[in-house]
């Protein structure tokens, strides 16, 4: 998750209200200005071709980095080790703004081009290399300070100096490469298919700390006023999810016991400045203090968690909210404020969750994106719910629920081939909610046991969307293959509208429901709960909806007082009050009738729909049980048109009511329910 803040240079966050507009730039902000900084033929279409056509696997970085840290100064030495896959006589790799002051393959000097506009250099090897060999390729360079970067994004290293007036307590320099700016700070190939393990030993001067992928294996102190730390990453990470960060800082460690071994504990390991480790303004200890109750959680549900040590490296400035770099996660400071706790507890969780989902399982391509970012944000979801409960589940899906936002409008799958960023709420909040109608869809143990096989099918590897339904299909032995047509790849929602019907002479109920959404939006297939409600009891009964204009008959023994469309809030939907004829005769006119109140059981507001078909004075009245008028909701001469009148019961008590439309031709009363 890559949450972008408000503005560039952040003010800091002291209470609450801030934090709450911190949610609408959390994913928005969080890489559009990112994305558009590169072309898209470069990440959609070189890179693309560039995976279908690599003759090598990357088998391990080692990386020495020296970094500075009196200025942005940033040298290193990269030693990549490959495997070829297919004969060649050259690699193709990425980097941008380095410098090389030399490079070799098994330690003989080669010759190398530089492409700038499409971010890759060519190595030309000294030999053809045929499949199964291996070679090292050994780069010395320096990052260019004079080459043109955003100042705010696509650095991929980024230092600040001490500004206390600007609350930056100490110098600090941090990595941060997603999608694909890793290349702007070490030679690699930079996709998120190709997976290797690492090393990264990080040079610093004396005094400060360095935290990186996976496991510390020493600390030297060198004669140079410096001191190295040696960090071993043995399990594949991807490029974007390496990560460096520095700064004088103050540690404190938590422990998880691993659910399937408690004697054992994975370290969590928490840098940040000294005083935010438990301050009045930022308190990280406090910030960080459910992390263990987290990783219990998430491994209990997703199976054990799959690396070897966890931990947050806190970042100011940081233009985005957290990144869930492998085993040490970056946030903003703004997520320490003790005014805003526990606000950004759903967000720390988001991070934990990616090192299953995105870290450990990681997209294939960057169309790919939602099944990072969507599962991450599901499991925030899940974090709420089995940690607190449905009913704190319920608020945060409502939370997510975003119909507003013009991402939304869009499909799932590949944003930036439909013109949005790679990065919007349409892969983070719109991604979770189809995992939550494939989990009502399927069931709660076959949507565990698809996570499970999604799980262990590609555990330190790479999927696609096809990958995931396939796992889908394979494990439900169900073609789902039409959920995703419509959730993934198809754009927009459903958007229902219904009328009721009831002939007492054979008590038969009708419902017709009718899908609203714009016309190239797909026409929805999905199991609808309609729940019936009479005075002392209700009933709920799932009808199979798939047509833009559906009915569906019911034998009951009386006329329901009301219905209510997925009452449990199962499927991502608007109902519009207003039910628009789509029959063949589009002129088709209702003439006189009334039409049950929307939402019905309210509280304390419902709309009333009728239509008319001549000038007439018109009266909508409502009455209590006892047929006593409680309010007057029109009386006036109105036209010859359908209309819906919003009304609210404030001050009137929970029970049942009657509202009754009258006009000189025509009279019709229908039952409602106000519950508090």
């Amino acid at each position: 998750m890559k949450i972008k803040l408000i503005i560039l240079i952040l003010v800091f966050i002291f209470q609450i209200t801030y934090s709450q507009e911190l949610i609408q730039g959390k994913y928005i902000w969080g890489k559009i200005a990112k994305a558009v900084t590169f072309s898209s033929n470069l990440l959609r279409g070189t890179e693309n071709k560039m995976a279908s056509i690599k003759p090598f696997d990357v088998v391990h970085y080692r990386l020495d980095a020296r970094l500075a840290m009196i200025n942005a100064g940033f040298e290193g030495t990269m030693n990549i080790k490959v495997l070829i896959t297919n004969a060649t006589d050259s690699l193709l790799l990425h980097s941008v703004g380095l410098n090389f002051t030399s490079l070799t393959v098994n330690e003989i000097p080669a010759s190398y081009s530089m492409f700038p506009t499409i971010e890759t250099f060519s190595v030309r090897l000294p030999r053809v290399f045929t499949a199964g060999e291996t070679l090292r390729v050994n780069i010395n360079y320096i990052r260019d300070l004079n080459f043109p970067r955003p100042i705010y994004n696509k650095q991929g290293y980024y230092w600040f100096a001490k500004d206390t007036a600007n609350k930056i307590e100490e110098n600090i320099g941090y990595t941060m490469s997603e999608p694909i700016d890793a290349r702007m700070w070490m030679p690699c190939y930079d996709d998120p298919s190709d997976k290797a393990t690492c090393e990264i030993n990080a040079t610093v001067p004396i005094g400060y700390d360095a935290g990186s992928n996976g496991l510390l294996v020493g600390v030297t102190n060198n004669p140079d006023s410096t001191v190295t730390f040696r960090w071993r990453e043995d399990l594949p990470i991807t490029t974007y999810l390496m990560v460096i960060s520095a700064s004088k800082y103050s540690k404190f460690s938590q422990y998880y016991r691993r659910i399937t071994n408690p004697s054992d504990s994975i370290e969590i390991i928490n840098y940040m400045w000294k005083m935010d480790s438990a301050g009045t303004t930022w308190n990280a200890r406090q910030a960080f203090s459910k992390v263990p109750r987290m990783m219990e959680v998430f491994s209990t549900i997703f199976g054990e968690y799959p690396f070897a040590k966890y931990g947050h490296a806190v970042a100011y400035p940081f233009y985005y909210g957290g990144m869930e770099h492998q085993t040490l996660t970056t946030v903003h400071r703004g997520w320490l404020s003790v005014g805003a706790y526990p606000f950004y507890d759903d967000w720390i969780a988001h991070e934990l969750a990616h090192q299953w989902w995105g870290n450990l399982v990681t997209c294939k391509t960057w169309p790919d994106i939602w099944l990072n970012e969507g599962f991450a944000t599901y499991s925030e979801i899940l974090w709420r719910e089995f940690n607190f409960g449905i009913q704190s589940r319920n608020e945060l899906l409502k939370r997510y629920t975003m119909f507003a936002d013009a991402s939304w409008k869009f499909a799932i799958y590949d944003p930036q081939s439909q013109g949005i960023p790679l990065f919007t709420w349409n892969v983070y909040s719109k991604a979770a909610w189809v995992l939550h109608m494939l989990r009502y869809l399927v069931g709660d143990t076959a949507f565990f046991n698809i996570l499970n096989n999604y799980r262990d099918t590609y555990n330190h590897s790479s999927a696609t969307t096809q990958d995931l339904i396939n796992i889908v299909n394979s494990t439900t032995g169900v073609n789902y293959d039409w959920f995703f047509n419509q959730w993934i790849y198809g754009k927009g929602w459903v958007k229902y509208a219904y009328q009721t019907s009831w002939n007492s002479g054979n008590n038969k109920f009708t419902v017709t429901i009718q899908q609203q959404q714009d016309a190239n939006w797909p026409t929805y297939k999905m199991p609808v709960e309609i729940k019936f409600f009479w005075q002392w009891n209700d009933s709920i009964i799932t009808v199979w909806d798939s047509l833009r204009l559906q009915s569906f008959d019911f034998t009951l023994t009386s006329q329901p007082d009301s219905i209510q469309i997925d009452p449990n809030n199962k499927i991502l939907k608007q109902i519009d009050p207003i039910f628009t004829s789509v029959l063949d005769d589009e002129s088709q006119i209702y003439g006189f009738k009334l039409f049950q109140n929307y939402p019905n059981p309210f509280n304390p507001a419902t709309n009333f729909q009728f239509s008319i078909t001549d000038n007439q004075l018109t009266s909508l009245i409502v009455y209590n049980i006892l047929g006593q008028e409680v309010a007057t909701v029109i009386s006036e001469v109105m036209q010859p048109g359908i209309y819906t009148i919003s009304w609210d019961a404030s001050g009137l008590p929970s029970g049942v009511y009657y509202y009754k439309i009258i006009n000189r031709n025509f009279t019709e009363t229908k039952k409602m329910i106000l519950l508090r």
